[in-house]
């Protein structure tokens, strides 16, 4: 972490309950559970896994052309795990589903990097918590480009012109984990060859590319740089100027105002702490002046021309472990309200950093109302970050992006 910084906090149960547009063109992809083509599919395995794997390898194929669409750019890919062994299903629309076995990866393997990461993250106060943090990220890295995203790859091929577009779809617990930045130090890793997003579910990716792009661009900016009982957020004050609009700050930070800015805003940036409970991921959402903003009060919107939320909090992907599959989190909640595009945090950022990501992210892109490139754009922002912070994965590896 950088000297002197704070963290944007997450509040959680504790350790022992969280155990548990670039210039070039790209190549897309989804990936999902048991099985998938450009795009990644990981389920059962183990004794069922024959039968299963050959269920997921048909069925996932239908349901990607049917929800996501018959463009050929559109390929879906859901990761997940057995408890003997995982497989990937590549799907795409221009052909059949693919499987990719990850016999390495395992139910009690994705569970000890889910608890080490959780542990690292929770006690990363000290100088000592901070290394372990960065060594324990860096680990973590490694062994998903050898289990799960480094075979992925392969059955992609190499990519060229431009890097792929793949959707993730995590399922299970591995979703706690970045996929998105998995590499082994030194080599070519997942920022190099593939343009990466997040979606809940290939529902909703479908819903979000056949929603028409926003014609206006109205922002809102929520910023808390002091949060009752929490501590400051100096470099939250300087996002209060990325975006031209409305901006509430201290006092005016309540969830009423929030909620009824939201309602006329198609861009929302927020700079503030975040809390989440993995064991009852409801109970999370935005730390306000007056509260919490929760999950159910951000999914319950029906905003029509939402575009893009920019969550610059702590944790604001990260779901529980006890409704992993549910896909309960902060994220998702704005995707339900209506935006086509999230960008959120897998755990807790440095505060300065988390503003220079914020700024950098605006900076490169245009000032239309539509937030398309946002998956490119942060890509190239993290891989900035990390060719300045490279020994520093815990810095540069948890922003992510969801949406089309």
């Amino acid at each position: 972490m950088t000297s002197g910084s704070p963290r944007r906090h997450r509040q959680a149960g504790d350790a022992a309950a969280r155990e548990r547009p670039g210039g070039n063109p790209v190549h897309d992809a989804v990936a999902g559970p048991v099985g998938a083509a450009e795009g990644l599919l990981v389920g059962p395995s183990g004794a069922e896994a024959g039968d299963a794997g050959d269920r997921a390898a048909q069925r996932p194929c239908r349901v990607a052309a049917d929800q996501v669409g018959e463009e050929r750019e559109d390929r879906p890919a859901v990761p997940g795990r057995g408890r003997d062994r995982g497989d990937a299903v590549l799907v795409r629309a221009d052909g059949p589903p693919t499987r990719v076995p990850l016999p390495e990866l395992r139910d009690a393997a994705v569970t000890e990097r889910v608890t080490a990461l959780l542990a690292a993250l929770t006690n990363s106060g000290s100088l000592a918590g901070k290394m372990t943090l960065r060594r324990t990220v860096r680990d973590v890295l490694a062994w998903l480009w050898r289990t799960a995203v480094g075979p992925v790859a392969d059955a992609l091929g190499p990519a060229h012109p431009g890097p792929h577009r793949v959707w993730w779809l995590p399922t299970g617990a591995l979703g706690l984990l970045p996929l998105h930045a998995a590499e082994e130090p030194g080599r070519t890793g997942a920022l190099d060859v593939m343009v990466s997003s997040f979606v809940p579910s290939l529902r909703a990716l479908r819903d979000a590319r056949s929603r028409p792009p926003a014609t206006r661009r109205e922002a809102l900016t929520v910023v808390l740089a002091r949060t009752p009982g929490q501590a400051d957020l100096p470099g939250a004050a300087a996002e209060a100027s990325l975006l031209d609009g409305p901006t509430l700050t201290g006092e005016e930070d309540t969830a009423g105002n929030v909620l009824a800015a939201l309602g006329a805003a198609t861009w929302a940036h927020f700079a503030c702490h975040a809390v989440s409970d993995p064991l009852s991921p409801a109970a999370g959402g935005l730390m306000l002046h007056d509260g919490t903003l929760t999950l159910p009060e951000i999914g319950g919107l029906r905003l029509t021309e939402a575009e893009l939320a920019y969550l610059s909090a702590c944790s604001t992907a990260d779901h529980g472990v006890r409704y992993a599959d549910e896909v309960l989190h902060l994220a998702s909640a704005f995707h339900l309200a209506g935006f086509r595009h999230v960008v959120a945090s897998l755990w807790p950022l440095d505060d300065t950093v988390a503003a220079k990501a914020a700024a950098a992210f605006y900076t490169a892109l245009d000032a239309a109302p539509t937030a398309d490139p946002a998956a490119s754009t942060l890509r190239d922002v993290t891989l900035d970050l990390r060719s300045r912070l490279r020994n520093n994965p815990e810095l540069w590896a948890p922003l992510v992006h969801s949406g089309p």
